[in-house]
C-alpha cells in the first residue's frame, strides 16, 4: 500500500561530537515530528552527521514513530540514511524489521523525502502489514 504523509519539523536539538581545524565535523541532533495524512503519529529522531565542509553532510539516524498508518494504532522505527547539500536534505527511510508494534507489529516498508526549508514536507511511504 502506499501512504499519502506530510510532516512537520517540531523540535532540532543539534550538538558537536568533534570539530577538528581541518577535516569532517561529526554532529548529532534530536529532532521532534509530527506526522499528517495515512499516518497521523509523532516521531523522535536521531541523526548523526557528517558535515564534509560548511554546506554538505552526510546522516544516520532511526527515528521512533508513535501514531496511526491507516487507522490501525501502534509504533515502528525508521532507519534514515541521506545527504544535505546546503539547501535541501534527501533521504531514504526503512522500517526496522520487527519493531512494529501494536496493529503495526509486522510492519514493512520504505520511503524517503527531500526536505528545504519549508514549513511542512511530504514523504513516500510504501508498506505492508
Amino acid at each position: 500500500m502506499q501512504a499519502s504523509v506530510t510532516f512537520r519539523i517540531l523540535g532540532w536539538d543539534e550538538e558537536a561530537l568533534d570539530e577538528p581545524e581541518e577535516g569532517p565535523k561529526l554532529t548529532r541532533a534530536q529532532i521532534r515530528k509530527s506526522f499528517e495524512g495515512d499516518l497521523v503519529a509523532t516521531g523522535v529522531l536521531m541523526y548523526v552527521m557528517t558535515y564534509l565542509d560548511d554546506e554538505n553532510a552526510s546522516f544516520l539516524g532511526f527515528e521512533k514513530v508513535t501514531g496511526s498508518l491507516d487507522g490501525r494504532s501502534g509504533s515502528f522505527v525508521l532507519r534514515h540514511t541521506g545527504v544535505y547539500d546546503g539547501e535541501q536534505a534527501r533521504a531514504s527511510c526503512e522500517v526496522v524489521p520487527g519493531s512494529g508494534t501494536g496493529e503495526l507489529a509486522g510492519l514493512s516498508g520504505s520511503g524517503g523525502f527531500a526536505a528545504g526549508h519549508a514549513e511542512e514536507h511530504d514523504m513516500t511511504f510504501e508498506y505492508e502489514i
